[in-house]
């Protein structure tokens, strides 16, 4: 029994228990909530970073290609390259 209140001492101590783990469940889910925030902060920046990645690397082999071709100048090559990088980043 809980300190000789009988019945409504185990209530008390039952209803204690309770809000003791409420109050855990509480704690608990805001951490997983900023858990979460700081996963989706760090997948947008990955995107981003990729994206980025993809575009500079499409403009440089554009530049290039077409500085070597001839067909289309250097800094047209550039831009396709580029536009074609960034599609690319949005596909993978």
């Amino acid at each position: 029994m809980a300190k000789g209140l009988g019945l409504l001492g185990t209530g008390l101590k039952t209803k204690e228990q309770a809000l003791k783990g409420l109050g855990q469940a509480a704690a608990d889910e805001a951490r997983t909530d900023a858990m979460q925030e700081q996963l989706d902060a760090q997948m947008k920046a990955a995107e981003m970073s990729q994206m980025a990645t993809l575009t500079a690397a499409g403009g440089a082999v554009g530049a290039y290609a077409g500085a070597k071709a001839g067909a289309i100048g250097g800094p047209w090559g550039a831009v396709i390259g580029a536009a074609a990088g960034f599609l690319f980043s949005k596909i993978f």
